[in-house]
């Protein structure tokens, strides 16, 4: 089977492993003339990894009729910003060809603009005409450890009544792992809202505290997820799923997290502008904890890790004195 993949960076590359183990062909898509031909003639992203190799069964295109001519699943692996605008050109190409393609969203974060999910972007910007489906797949799936082929689990969740087998069946394999939810707005929400909790617990490891300090501000985030439910109608379910408490302490607790590396550097010191710049991919918590906070604000909601970050990267606040009114 031919699959189309929105994204060349590390999660995208890792995506398309996975397609090409399971003996799909994959057209990845980029506005970086220099990464495809990289891919193509090359078959490597050093930028990301510098000893990978992509399966010969990959190639790469800067056009996006190409995208739509070559499949039609189209998965999204684009840093959230960037998917509005790339949805809104799909859709014009989509309409002139009368094509109808089923859309799977691996992108993490938000609209932050709109406070809106990806599923929700996908389903403004794409005509419902040219749309079969549309699904999200989220869990605690750092990109390097899926291109090392360690055991990784997602939840795959959508709003159809259409049955989710074709995209599990696309994407399983011994090391990917699907279980399926009816929860998509939940398992995006969490996804997002996670990356604010990971600064946190970097920020509390750069102050130089330990594990028990990081086990109250896992405890904490829970909570903050929990508080959340009824107004984004998540199933409080979906919280101890891998989608939930799982994406959370895998993002919260590990050195390779960007949200987590990036959040121990303002910890140790580093300015907030050196930190962000530092890290070589989006830092979503940083945006989240702005749009979160206003949410909170607006609906009365205390979310006190959420404050804390706001204040911490927005203004200025110490942070040593705003992680500690978290634990008190």
């Amino acid at each position: 089977m031919r699959i189309s993949v929105l994204g060349t960076g590390s999660f995208g590359t890792a995506i398309s492993q996975i397609l090409t183990d399971n003996n799909h062909e994959v057209l990845m898509w980029t506005v970086d003339i220099e990464n495809v031909e990289e891919i193509n003639n090359r078959r490597t992203n050093k930028f990301y990894y510098e000893n990978f190799k992509f399966n010969n069964k990959v190639k790469a295109t800067t056009n996006l009729n190409e995208i739509v001519d070559y499949s039609d699943y189209i998965v999204i692996a684009l840093p959230s910003k960037f998917i509005k605008d790339t949805l809104k050109k799909l859709n014009k190409i989509l309409k002139k060809k009368n094509a109808k393609k089923i859309f799977i969203n691996m992108s993490k974060g938000m609209d932050y603009k709109n406070l809106i999910t990806i599923s929700d972007i996908i389903e403004q910007g794409i005509d419902e005409d040219y749309v079969k489906k549309i699904c999200s797949m989220t869990g605690p799936s750092f990109a390097k450890e899926i291109v090392e082929r360690k055991i990784t689990k997602f939840t795959l969740a959508s709003h159809s009544k259409d049955s989710l087998d074709d995209v599990r069946d696309i994407f399983q394999n011994d090391y990917i792992l699907i279980n399926y939810s009816k929860d998509m707005k939940g398992i995006e929400i969490l996804s997002s809202v996670k990356n604010i909790i990971a600064l946190a617990s970097g920020i509390i490891h750069g102050l130089g505290y330990e594990d028990n300090t990081h086990a109250i501000i896992i405890t904490e985030g829970i909570k903050e997820m929990l508080k959340l439910c009824p107004f984004y109608d998540i199933d409080t379910s979906t919280i101890l799923s891998v989608s939930g408490v799982g994406d959370l302490v895998l993002t919260a607790s590990s050195k390779t997290s960007r949200n987590y590396i990036t959040g121990e550097k303002v910890g140790k010191g580093m300015s907030i502008d050196k930190a962000i710049e530092s890290t070589k991919t989006v830092v979503e918590g940083v945006e989240c904890a702005k749009v979160m906070y206003k949410f909170s604000k607006e609906h009365k909601i205390d979310l006190p890790i959420t404050k804390a970050i706001y204040n911490i990267f927005y203004k200025g606040k110490n942070p040593k004195k705003e992680i500690i009114k978290i634990l008190r």
